[in-house]
């Protein structure tokens, strides 16, 4: 494989990173101790669209990634390009939640040193897909709010309501309007601050995540990354469509766009 496949690599690598940390910040607010402010924290789990109240027991759908925009920049030729578009993945999350990621060739690799390297995207485009659903179903097959047994403070000050809650060492504390519209998640510990503000689409059956900037701060490491969601309406459901992702890891940004087709879905 030439240069551009390697870059290909260090660039996914790079959007990788940015979705492993702020993921990982992030996904902290979906695990607070118990609590009893069950009635409004119950009326704000109620305000969002979710895919299993719809009634989705679970689905599998390709991947298509935009191998041209991840490259954007980078010199490229026909050769490696038709290789990296025989790259197939899929994923799925089955009715208990649990995601799965499938992937194969479907041109044989030229040599061991390309096989090597296909394997390796392989393997980050399972960690990056998989960190993605991690946030997205936070908002779409769960709840950005604790469970209504689990401990955490709720005050409403100045129109809004902030839930705050420990997750280990961190603070977790969730800012949303009147009518339980998350302005920003913050995340903050020993070293650490991090922040998710979603982009909500207003429905009759709920918030609907449309994106989201999310950043990660370290004494070491600056990251940040901004997500466009687009939806299709597939068995009554609202599913994926396309996935936009903008990361800046450490100064060096990356773009990352993934197609979601070939849906088969099972509903109640």
């Amino acid at each position: 494989m030439n240069h551009s496949t390697v870059v290909l690599h260090s660039n996914l690598r790079r959007a990788l990173l940015a979705l492993l940390m702020c993921a990982a910040a992030i996904s902290a607010a979906d695990a607070a101790p118990q609590s009893d402010r069950k009635e409004v924290v119950g009326r704000a789990r109620q305000r969002y669209y979710n895919l299993r109240q719809q009634g989705l027991i679970e689905f599998q759908t390709n991947i298509k990634p935009n191998w041209k925009l991840l490259l954007t920049g980078v010199e490229s030729n026909a050769g490696s390009m038709k290789l990296l578009n025989g790259l197939r993945f899929s994923m799925s999350i089955d009715s208990e939640s649990k995601f799965r990621m499938g992937y194969h060739a479907d041109v044989t690799p030229p040599d061991q040193k390309s096989a090597d390297r296909f394997d390796r995207i392989f393997k980050d485009m399972d960690e990056a897909v998989s960190r993605f659903i991690a946030t997205w179903s936070i908002f779409m097959l769960t709840s950005p709010f604790p469970e209504i047994e689990s401990d955490y403070d709720v005050i409403k000050v100045a129109g809004q309501y902030h839930f705050s809650q420990k997750s280990g060492a961190n603070n977790v504390l969730t800012i949303t309007d009147k009518d339980f519209m998350i302005i920003e998640i913050k995340v903050s510990g020993a070293g650490l601050e991090a922040s998710l503000k979603p982009v909500l689409e207003k429905t009759t059956q709920g918030f609907i995540l449309k994106g989201y900037a999310a950043s990660y701060e370290t004494p070491s490491k600056n990251t940040r990354l901004s997500a466009r969601l687009d939806y299709q309406e597939i068995s009554g459901l609202r599913l994926l469509r396309e996935v936009n992702l903008d990361t800046v890891h450490e100064g060096k940004p990356a773009q990352m766009e993934w197609r979601f087709t070939d849906y088969q879905v099972k509903v109640r």
